[in-house]
């Protein structure tokens, strides 16, 4: 099956979802992303795809339909826990997911920003028409500035040379890279949605877009100049290890609504420190904290309900960052890639986690406390399993990335 194909059905099951009728909308809402789960492993191509930069047609990786089906997963498990779907969201997903399949899939610079521009359009559309505010406009401000940035270098890069400006490029790619995964400014402009906007919303920033373009963020690198590739690698450990510190602090003195919005900031600083590293170490750390948050964002993007409170305890303990945690595991991959590179780095990196750790153990010691009315049955065991599929990726990190993203992740 041809990535376009798969794009094209992301979009169209989408459509299908949300037009569907009220009472049908439940049942193929959660048919749909087990649909996308079987179509992205089809499309996965034999031999090596194209660079993200270096040109070519549309081939998908066996990481990146890897990716595509444990978000397509992950947005199953949101819809699942959901109280309500109003049928736009499913749209907004569908358009979204199509999106980042060309995004993940193309090797022309034009059409993966292009691609990044519809997908961050689609997402701040359906944040707007539902949380109108200063935080969705934020939200659609900034992330189109970075899809932006994106296209810009596709004008920028046939041209760039060692005498080129290819500082340029590289800080175009930089600003593209963080402003879509919401890394700058700060993290900003996903914190500042996470109490308004529903959680299958949230759910396509943080499982679909934020992933995809960390993921690609990683071959970005490989085919520029060596100033360009310096410039980018440099800029975005900077920023993603203040970006992780700074999201760490926060998630201290944030409320239980916010905690699991600034622990996933943190983390995704790290991820992107991780890229700025070039270690390889860096790219198992960063793929196991990717499948770390899209096993337990399901739950921790819902409110609280009676009836819940030991499964979300034992689900924050898979992302304290103490072993056997996965997130421990990844966080020590990237702490590893770090001290390769720096002590200095390393430090901040090892600063960062510890504040998540903090954040993360004491919302499992303060417990969350419930509201509305007691979950139902498919709620209750829906939970339980996410508790302990996050548990055995813990204990079996390597294996869960490599079953996930393929034995070369």
């Amino acid at each position: 099956m041809n990535a376009a194909w798969l794009a094209a059905a992301w979009a169209g099951i989408g459509v299908v979802a949300g037009l569907s009728p009220s009472r049908l909308r439940r049942p193929v809402a959660l048919i749909a992303p087990l649909l996308l789960v079987a179509l992205s492993l089809l499309t996965v191509r034999s031999g090596a795809r194209p660079d993200e930069l270096g040109g070519g047609g549309l081939a998908l990786s066996r990481e990146a339909a890897g990716l595509l089906s444990a978000s397509a997963g992950a947005l199953w498990l949101c819809l699942l826990l959901a109280d309500h779907l109003d049928g736009r969201e499913l749209i907004g997903i569908g358009t979204v997911g199509g999106a980042l399949v060309l995004l993940l899939s193309t090797g022309s610079p034009l059409l993966f920003g292009v691609a990044a521009m519809l997908a961050v359009s689609a997402l701040s559309l359906r944040w707007i028409s539902v949380a109108p505010g200063r935080a969705s406009l934020a939200a659609a401000r900034v992330a189109g500035t970075g899809a932006a940035a994106l296209i810009a270098v596709s004008l920028l890069l046939p041209a760039v040379s060692p005498d080129g400006q290819p500082g340029l490029v590289g800080g175009l790619l930089v600003v593209g890279v963080l402003a879509l995964s919401a890394v700058v400014p700060l993290g900003g402009w996903a914190v500042g949605a996470l109490v308004d906007v529903p959680a299958p919303e949230l759910a396509t920033w943080l499982v679909l877009l934020a992933p995809a373009v960390l993921l690609s963020a990683f071959a970005i690198p490989g085919p520029l100049p060596l100033l360009a590739r310096l410039a980018f690698q440099h800029t975005i450990l900077t920023c993603g290890l203040i970006s992780a510190v700074w999201a760490g602090l926060m998630s201290l003195r944030a409320g239980p609504a916010t905690r699991y919005g600034r622990v996933a900031l943190g983390d995704l600083g790290l991820v992107a420190a991780g890229v700025g590293t070039g270690e390889t170490a860096a790219v198992a750390g960063g793929l196991l904290l990717i499948l770390t948050h899209l096993v337990v964002a399901p739950i921790l993007l819902q409110t609280p309900r009676p009836g819940l409170g030991p499964p979300r305890r034992l689900v924050w303990l898979a992302i304290c960052g103490l072993p056997p945690s996965p997130a421990f595991w990844g966080r020590f991959l990237l702490l590893q890639a770090c001290v390769a590179f720096s002590f200095g780095v390393a430090a901040a990196c090892l600063l960062a986690g510890g504040l998540v750790t903090v954040a993360a153990v004491l919302s499992v010691a303060q417990g969350e406390p419930g509201e509305g009315a007691r979950a139902p049955h498919h709620r209750v065991i829906a939970v339980w399993v996410i508790a302990a599929v996050a548990l055995a990726v813990g204990l079996l990190p390597m294996g869960a990335v490599h079953l996930v993203f393929g034995p070369g992740a």
